[in-house]
């Protein structure tokens, strides 16, 4: 729009020189000064501007309420008549109040606001956002967008996304008498050990915050180049790990059920809470990378206090697409599993790859159990691998336990 005025501004000098007319000229050169005053104020107004947002909190539950602050500061002496701040949000952690208007990107949503700022002036609100699904959520871009008083010409400057904000799963009891046994022939008793067999490495595995110095495996560390534990054969307390298959489809379909994932990630999160409440050491594995590092999700058994935050870390990323199959997952990581490990399958599909795995680890002696999400088809029953089944007909959204039949 501004380009249109400088072209007026020609015309109108050209016509007076042909009509020799003054006022015409006078006309054009005034649009000539306005065009050059309004570039200079543009080319300035969003200097010194600065732009925070911030969260009460960045790790919360679904379900839970935070406040959202915004802070808009004009840090010169040139005011900016008019101002407009588009900060994108995720969809499932927005703003209660304001603006907000449908990203181009899915499941986002941006809080615009317009305002008009003297000189030296700053700008807070704050608003309360719900936490309404769990998540890895990124604040941002923002865009700022501000002009010259006449509307004539705009600038526009982008703030790349910041904070993140982490929504875990709902941590629901579980309802069970008891946990899968760890005995699967009923009369193996394993005996507990009150420190490591250090005569008996298994392997290694990822270094986890707690483990012992002593205990690094350096080459293992030298050839994956990241810091490595051995594993040993016994351990202080009974071990859990929990295998969750994130495929909700029948193979090779492609798609997701999302009721099936949600429920899944509810009885996995639910699985691993009730081993540490129980003092037993408990680690997740879930057949899929993440999305913000690439790498698998994983958390090797520990009993360590912040375990159950690191679950729910990962458990808040889980998303349909799976990246390695099920019995690959548990061909790699069962060869680091102490042999006394119980393991735990979490599945709402399982294949006939898996289930083969399955069968030959139980007939190596491995303690292991399935728990299948949704209807049970009664295959893994019918090859004598212990059950259990969360019902379909749950509503993950409105669950209040986690009920193993």
């Amino acid at each position: 729009m501004g380009n249109a005025w400088v072209y007026v501004a020609i015309g109108l000098a050209v016509l007076s020189a042909l009509l020799a007319s003054i006022a015409l000229l006078l006309v054009a050169i005034l649009i000539l000064i306005l065009t050059a005053v309004t570039r200079l104020w543009v080319k300035y107004c969003l200097a010194r501007v600065e732009y925070r947002h911030a969260l009460s909190a960045y790790r919360a539950f679904t379900g839970e309420e935070l406040s959202f602050t915004t802070e808009l500061t004009n840090n010169k002496l040139l005011p900016m008549p008019w101002v407009q701040v588009r900060d994108e949000v995720p969809r499932y952690a927005a703003p209660l109040q304001g603006r907000l208007i449908v990203a181009p990107v899915h499941d986002r949503l941006i809080l615009s606001t317009l305002v008009s700022m003297s000189w030296y002036h700053k700008l807070t609100r704050r608003y309360s956002i719900l936490c309404q699904r769990r998540g890895h959520y990124y604040l941002g871009p923002v865009y700022i967008r501000s002009g010259d008083p006449f509307g004539m010409f705009s600038r526009e400057i982008q703030l790349e996304r910041d904070h993140l904000l982490s929504v875990f799963p709902r941590v629901l009891p579980l309802v069970l008498g008891r946990m899968p046994s760890r005995e699967p022939y009923g009369n193996v008793r394993l005996r507990r050990s009150l420190i490591d067999d250090l005569t008996r490495p298994m392997g290694s595995r990822e270094y986890v915050a707690g483990d012992s110095i002593r205990h690094i495996h350096w080459k293992s560390t030298a050839r994956t180049g990241r810091l490595q534990t051995r594993v040993f054969d016994a351990s202080t307390a009974p071990n859990y790990v929990v295998f969750y298959d994130v495929r909700t489809v029948e193979p090779p379909l492609q798609g997701s059920r999302p009721h099936l994932l949600e429920l899944g990630v509810l009885a996995t999160t639910a699985l691993a809470n009730h081993a540490l409440e129980n003092d037993h050491p408990v680690g997740v594995y879930v057949n899929q990378t993440s999305r913000l590092t690439s790498r698998l999700l994983q958390v090797p058994p520990s009993s360590n206090p912040e375990q159950i935050i690191k679950i729910l870390e990962i458990m808040a990323q889980v998303h349909p697409e799976e990246s390695i199959s099920l019995a690959n997952l548990l061909a790699e990581r069962t060869k680091t599993l102490p042999w006394g490990v119980t393991i735990l399958v979490v599945a709402a599909v399982l294949d006939e790859g898996s289930l083969t795995t399955i069968i030959r680890l139980r007939q190596a002696g491995r303690s292991i159990a399935l728990v299948k999400i949704g209807s049970d088809d009664g295959i893994a029953a019918a090859r004598r691998i212990p059950t259990y089944t969360v019902s379909e007909a749950n509503n993950w959204e409105r669950m209040e336990e986690v009920v193993l039949t």
